[in-house]
């Protein structure tokens, strides 16, 4: 009968479980919700056979994806793209229940002893983060969101950041989860030294990463910024069909701004993705309201625009100097597959026809992952890092600029199709995390917000309100050193799926040895 009751609670505590891991994001920001929220689900798996895991842990995902990526539905104006992207997503928490199901079959992790306890935990850690880094890379780019480091902008363990990456501070969730469901396991079971052992690394893993050291200080002197959000009518599809309304906001808040801090006294002024509606490189009355708010500040201007070239569009930042006009620019290199192009449209076509919305694919771009601007207080040229808008959330594209001399890290991006859903605070806090592992400051800049300064030590700074025309002015410390996170790049990645893929073999070679020894 206890048996029974046990297997007909397990649903509501996968959902329970996956909504707990959920709350943990923006906007509700209850980080220690996710360690807790993989406890039950670790809980509601013990035991368990391969297919058993795979439910449950696909009701875990559907619970977990469902609220988050509910943006989606709101930027499409339909459900289809939400259902579609949340199965999906639900589907890797699925491979991770058969994973860890197969893998807690290893005749070592079964032992009632604490170093089976400390196996078990590392265990289910590694397999975690495998499978959350292959969701985040696989296919197509794969979609970070939903990354548990993401939800840790405001936790203890955040410094690791700088020495693990996005790999080790999920990992240090995963493992604290672990360790809350395995010292549960053992107060049921009356193992108290167990219990203690697993409570006790736990709670060191939540509070020791505060006393790792964290460089902030300017180590090439700091960049005088202006970032500009000109907002965007609600009704965000008409207004980037009213030809020149949304450059034309960010050209007025921009001559705001030059009113306010003095003409020649800021060194780059950004305005976000999509900020000029039509681009300034190809239509005169564009280029002449950029040309006029570049002259006004006395300072280059970021602008985003959407270049048309031979069947496809580009995603570009342009730096436009005042009395030059156009000059170098950033093409996005990760177009987000489904929102911005389609793959397999034919054959999608069958399915939907939702796909002919986008009509028109967005190609990537190619060349390095920074953008020089000559600041104009300073008369000296700064590099800096660029990501665009859902680039925030891939760690390697990032790297690549601060590899590559960006001193400082700039996010343009265009929030308007997402409203006033959660997606644009989920983003912020991506920002915060990008912050700490690659050690820069980092300005993101919204049409319709947010709009934030972040500090090295991923601390918001200063930031503007949603759908309010505003403009921020910070000195942003430059930064040239490469943190471990860094150095250590992909590995700790490819490490984590080696590990879950071996765990996951072994444990099913033990599964089929079990099951031979039974019928002899």
């Amino acid at each position: 009968m206890r048996s029974r009751a046990r297997h007909l609670l397990t649903l509501p505590a996968c959902t329970c479980a996956g909504l707990a891991v959920w709350a943990a994001f923006p906007p509700i920001g209850a980080w220690w919700a996710a360690p807790l929220g993989l406890a039950l689900l670790a809980s509601a798996l013990r035991d368990r056979g391969p297919w058993a895991g795979a439910g449950l842990g696909l009701v875990f995902g559907v619970a977990l994806f469902t609220p988050m990526l509910h943006f989606t539905a709101v930027a499409m104006g339909n459900p289809v793209g939400w259902v579609a992207l949340t199965a999906v997503e639900s589907l890797y928490l699925a491979a991770f229940g058969a994973a860890w199901a197969l893998a807690s079959r290893i005749g070592h992790l079964e032992r009632p002893t604490a170093t089976a306890l400390l196996a078990r935990m590392l265990a289910f850690t590694v397999i975690w983060c495998g499978v959350e880094e292959l969701r985040s890379s696989w296919p197509w780019g794969g979609f970070p969101f939903g990354r548990l480091a993401f939800a840790m902008a405001d936790a203890p363990m955040l410094p690791f950041a700088a020495y693990g990456g996005i790999v080790g501070l999920s990992a240090l969730v995963a493992l604290v989860g672990a360790g809350v469901a395995e010292a549960a396991h053992a107060l049921r079971r009356r193992r108290a030294f167990n219990a203690l052992v697993a409570a006790a690394l736990a709670g060191a893993v939540v509070v020791a990463p505060v006393a790792l050291p964290m460089e902030s200080s300017a180590q090439d002197g700091t960049l005088r910024v202006g970032a500009v959000q000109g907002n965007v009518a609600e009704e965000f599809e008409d207004a980037f069909n009213r030809a020149l309304e949304v450059t034309g906001n960010h050209a007025e808040a921009t001559l705001t701004l030059a009113e306010t801090v003095g003409r020649g006294t800021l060194d780059v002024v950004i305005w976000p993705e999509n900020a000029a509606d039509l681009d300034p490189r190809d239509v005169p009355a564009s280029a002449t309201l950029v040309e006029a708010a570049a002259q006004a500040v006395g300072a280059p201007i970021l602008v985003g625009s959407v270049p048309y070239a031979e069947g496809v569009r580009y995603n570009d930042m342009v730096v436009w100097t005042p009395g030059v006009g156009a000059g170098e620019y950033y093409r996005k290199h990760r177009p987000v597959p489904f929102a911005e192009y389609i793959p397999l449209r034919e054959q999608l076509r069958h399915i939907t026809r939702q796909v002919d919305r986008i009509g028109t694919d967005l190609a990537p771009g190619t060349g390095p992952q920074t953008l020089t601007i000559h600041a104009a207080a300073q008369d000296r040229d700064v590099t800096l890092a660029m990501g665009i808008c859902f680039e925030v959330a891939y760690e390697d594209t990032l790297r690549a600029g601060v590899e590559q001399g960006g001193e400082v890290i700039v996010i343009p991006t265009n929030n308007a199709s997402f409203l006033h859903s959660s997606e644009a605070e989920q983003q912020l806090a991506q920002g915060r995390i990008q912050a700490v592992m690659h050690g820069r400051a980092l300005v993101q800049v919204s049409t319709v917000g947010v709009t934030a300064i972040i500090n090295p030590r991923g601390v918001v700074e200063q930031r503007t309100q949603a759908y309010t025309q505003a403009s921020l002015v910070a000195d942003v410390p430059l930064r040239t050193s490469i943190t471990v996170a860094d150095r250590l790049g992909a590995a700790p990645g490819l490490a984590a799926q080696l590990g879950a893929a071996l765990l996951a073999a072994a444990g099913m070679v033990s599964g089929v040895s079990r099951l031979r020894r039974r019928r002899r």
